[in-house]
């Protein structure tokens, strides 16, 4: 693989002057001292060339001086005449891929890592500037920087909290881009939502409920034989709690109605409450990763519940009629602030209503990908305002939910919008 050290000095192209433009990804590099170019495997057909590139950006935008680091891009050039589409990934972003929208838009491809994820971390953890404005303000400055080139439509998509930051970018930064596309993505508009809470009495059927809770509780009543496997299959894997085996136990029974609708689970493959212990413990660890409130998971996703705890919002477990169960936690309601760098010690900043107003104001082109059965969902962008907002839901999807997992009527209404908007 060929690697390019950009120069330190910036070499500018006077469009006006010389009556031309950029044409090729090796120009564009040459503008700017800020970014360093590996060229790189194609992911596929899709594609003529690809790089992994990191873009130098400010920690704090409105004070440059504060320092930089270094953001995670890979970028996939097809053609300087095809639009260009920007995956807004909201974690780590550890690979290239070719998006669903990419491929299905005929377009170039940019992934960006967020900020404090991975690779794409200042040196020093200061949380202060781990926001949802420094986020889409780093998404703005490479968009600017990549229209040199790419100077089509452009659409910004992400799945999840990839979802989320492309709406956020979209709020802030409306004219940036002329369509976005969030998958599964949730706006929490309370640190807790209670549309979160309210989701769980009415997902699904009565019955289909009410067998959730029945395997909760035979889990529960068998704890002294579920134990010992917990922690064996724990040590296998190599995970440690800080929090002590019953409370990460108790989180990971708490957790699975949410797994459950989540992911697309099928209550028929619950198992009996009189099953065996193995039979009842092996779905548990299906159902509900175990991996998901050990140090192990915290270490890797922190920036995310801090984000979480301080503007994006997430869930609680209430356990109602699992109380008696219960005995690592004291209270009516177990916030998962506990894996928040901080703790209930964070000052939740309510960003989302602020999101929201300006989303309002520029009611820009969104296809908002949803599930119906995903507790994602229940907190999905549903607004009377939006009017240039295509809510695609797909009956029944989980947290799976993509284009072309929709039903054909509402898959075609959604590509003919991406298209339109596109062309």
């Amino acid at each position: 693989m060929k690697k390019i050290l950009i120069p330190v000095a910036i070499l500018f192209i006077i469009l006006s002057s010389c009556q031309t433009r950029i044409s090729t990804p090796g120009a564009l590099f040459k503008l700017s001292d800020s970014i360093t170019v590996e060229e790189i495997s194609t992911d596929s057909a899709h594609f003529e060339q690809s790089w992994l590139i990191y873009f130098t950006q400010p920690l704090d935008h409105s004070a440059p001086e504060k320092g930089t680091f270094n953001q995670r891009i890979w970028l996939s050039h097809k053609s300087i005449d095809a639009p260009m589409v920007c995956v807004t990934e909201g974690y780590s972003a550890n690979r290239n891929y070719t998006s669903e929208l990419a491929s299905l838009t005929n377009s170039n491809q940019l992934i960006i890592e967020h900020r404090y994820f991975s690779e794409s971390c200042p040196d020093s953890l200061d949380w202060q500037y781990l926001t949802v404005e420094q986020a889409a303000a780093d998404h703005h400055r490479i968009i600017q920087f990549f229209k040199q080139l790419y100077t089509k439509k452009w659409a910004t998509t992400g799945i999840s909290k990839g979802g989320q930051t492309a709406i956020f970018h979209r709020a802030l930064y409306p004219e940036d881009v002329d369509l976005s596309v969030p998958y599964v993505a949730p706006v929490n508009l309370m640190r807790e939502d209670q549309r979160l809470f309210s989701f769980f009495d009415e997902v699904g059927t009565k019955e289909d409920r009410a067998k959730i809770l029945s395997f909760q509780k035979a889990v529960f009543e068998k704890r002294d034989e579920m134990m010992p496997l917990f922690e064996n299959y724990a040590d296998e894997k190599g995970y440690t709690f800080r929090m002590g085996y019953d409370k990460a136990f108790e989180i990971v029974v708490l957790e699975y109605p949410f797994s459950f609708w989540q992911w697309g689970s099928k209550v028929e493959q619950i198992p009996a409450t009189d099953a065996s212990t193995n039979e009842l413990f092996e779905h548990l660890r299906k159902g509900s990763d175990i991996g998901y409130v050990s140090d192990q998971s915290w270490n890797d996703i922190k920036p995310f519940f801090y984000q979480a705890y301080k503007e994006l919002g997430y869930y609680a477990y209430v356990p109602g009629e699992l109380s008696p169960y219960i005995k690592g936690f004291d209270k009516d309601t177990i916030s998962s602030s506990m894996f928040a760098p901080g703790g209930d010690t964070l000052k939740f900043i309510p960003t989302m209503q602020t999101i929201m107003t300006k989303l309002e104001e520029a009611n820009p082109a969104i296809v908002a990908i949803i599930g119906e059965n995903d507790p994602w969902g229940a907190t999905s962008i549903n607004n009377e305002n939006l009017s240039n907002t295509m809510r695609a839901v797909q009956p029944g999807g989980s947290h799976l939910t993509r284009i072309k997992t929709l039903p054909q009527p509402i898959q075609d209404e959604a590509i003919k919008k991406i298209k339109q908007t596109l062309n």
